[in-house]
C-alpha cells in the first residue's frame, strides 16, 4: 500500500530516482515541495524535499527546489546543521554547500559549526575549498572557539601546515597563547613567518 503510495507521488519518485526532469515536472505540476516526504516504507522520519535531496546527495534536484522557492530550515528535524550534512557527504560537498549558502544558509551557525565541520575533515585540499567558500559567505574566522582554541589555533595544533596558511592568509589571528600551544617549532615559526608576511604584503599595499 505505501509503496504504491509513493509511486503515485512525482516528487518522492523523482528524488528516488534522482531524475531532475520529472522533479521539474512535479514542480510545475504545483506539487507542494515544503511538505514532509517520506520516500519509502522504511524511512521512520519525514523530511522536505531538499532535505532528501541534500542526503541523498542529489546537487542538481536540490539546486531546482531551492529556486523554485523551497524552504530552507538551518537544522533538520533531529537538530543536524544542514551546512554541516553538506559539508560532510561524499559525493560532491562544495556544490551542495554552495546551493545552501546561495540560499541563505548562515555559514556561522551554531557557534561556527560549518567551519569546525570543515577542519573535522581528513582531506586538506576538499577543506580548504570548502572553508574559502564559507569566507565568500561571511564565515567569520576569529569569534568562534571549540575547547578554548580558534579554528586556526586548532589547525596549527594539528600542524595541517596548508590550512595554517590559509586561514592566516584569509584573516585569521594568530592565537596569542601561540608559543604555548603542545606542537612542534617548526609549526610555531611558520604561522608567526605567514602572519609576517601577510602583513608586510599589506603595508606595501597600502594606499
Amino acid at each position: 500500500m505505501l509503496n504504491r503510495l509513493f509511486r503515485k507521488n512525482k516528487l518522492a519518485k523523482a528524488l528516488l530516482q534522482d531524475d531532475l526532469n520529472l522533479l521539474l515536472k512535479a514542480i510545475r505540476a504545483g506539487e507542494d515541495i515544503n511538505a514532509p516526504l517520506l520516500l519509502n516504507a522504511d524511512e521512520t522520519h519525514a523530511r522536505p524535499a531538499v532535505e532528501h535531496a541534500l542526503r541523498r546527495e542529489q546537487a542538481a534536484c536540490l539546486q531546482k527546489l531551492l529556486e523554485a522557492g523551497a524552504l530552507l530550515p538551518e537544522e533538520d528535524n533531529e537538530g543536524t546543521l544542514l551546512l554541516s550534512v553538506a559539508i560532510n557527504t561524499h559525493k560532491d560537498p562544495l556544490s551542495l554547500t554552495t546551493h545552501l549558502l546561495q540560499a541563505g544558509a548562515n555559514a556561522n551557525a551554531n557557534e561556527g559549526e560549518p567551519l569546525f565541520a570543515c577542519l573535522a575533515l581528513d582531506d586538506d585540499n576538499l577543506a580548504m575549498l570548502l572553508i574559502n567558500r564559507l569566507l565568500q559567505y561571511g564565515a567569520d574566522l576569529n569569534d568562534y572557539r571549540r575547547n578554548d582554541l580558534s579554528a586556526l589555533g586548532l589547525l596549527i595544533c594539528q600542524e595541517r601546515t596548508m590550512l595554517v596558511g590559509t586561514l592566516i592568509s584569509a584573516g585569521a589571528a594568530l592565537p596569542d597563547n601561540l608559543d604555548l600551544l603542545a606542537c612542534s617549532d617548526s609549526i610555531k615559526q611558520f604561522a608567526h613567518r605567514k602572519a609576517s608576511d601577510i602583513a608586510i604584503q599589506k603595508l606595501f599595499l597600502a594606499p
